[in-house]
């Protein structure tokens, strides 16, 4: 990530997030890169080998969200998946042994609870409690990981980030935030002491609906 990323304003980091320096002769914005495999002389080794697992256009979007998401802290990194729901089960189903525990908002976006369901087969305890009033600090004792989705969707209700952080940590708790509606323009959760940031691009990130996306910070 640039040195410079923290002194930009929104708009420029915004434009020029994970853009490469120009090049004289060169395009000012790069290109796709369609191929999926790539050219490995010699020793089988190298940043790019095969487009599952990642390629030149993957980098410069995960460089631009971790930009957005983190602008001048080091040791930060983003991953992107092919959708919001992939973005966050992997977070989860990484995170989260049987036998541990998770606490998540009740009124989180319609389709985690196909998540919670599958978290409960796999051994783990789910605990659900509304966001707005922080009412999920009130059942964190012996949690593994603690899932906050502020503003929820859709009923765009908030909690105190950093406040929930601090109490969860304090308790040995990871802490991941569903920062979709929000964006990293919104508020950063990592900067208010979260674990990981994770979101949906399809919304509010790409605004136009025609994106399914989704990333990890």
């Amino acid at each position: 990530m640039s040195d410079r990323a923290a002194d930009k304003g929104e708009g420029t980091r915004a434009v020029r997030a994970g853009l490469p320096e120009a090049v004289k002769n060169e395009p000012t914005l790069p290109g796709p890169a369609f191929a999926a495999h790539f050219h490995l002389p010699g020793e089988v080794d190298g940043p790019y080998t095969y487009g599952r697992d990642t390629n030149p256009t993957w980098n410069l979007l995960e460089s631009a969200i971790g930009e957005l998401e983190a602008p001048g802290q080091d040791g930060v990194e983003t991953l992107v998946f092919a959708s919001g729901m992939a973005a966050i089960s992997a977070v989860l189903f990484s995170q989260l042994r049987a036998g541990d525990t998770v606490v998540l908002p009740d009124d989180c976006y319609q389709a985690m609870p196909l998540v919670k369901a599958q978290l409960e087969t796999y051994g783990i305890e789910v605990r659900t409690a509304p966001t707005a009033g922080d009412a999920q600090l009130d059942i964190l004792d012996g949690a593994r990981l603690l899932w906050l989705e502020t503003p929820s969707n859709p009923g765009l209700d908030v909690c105190d980030i950093r406040r929930l952080v601090e109490a969860a940590h304090a308790r040995g708790a990871l802490v991941a935030v569903d920062n979709t509606l929000a964006t990293p323009l919104g508020q950063r959760p990592l900067e208010l002491g979260a674990d990981f940031s994770v979101a949906s691009g399809t919304k509010q990130l790409t605004g136009h609906g025609d994106v399914l996306l989704g990333y990890v910070t």
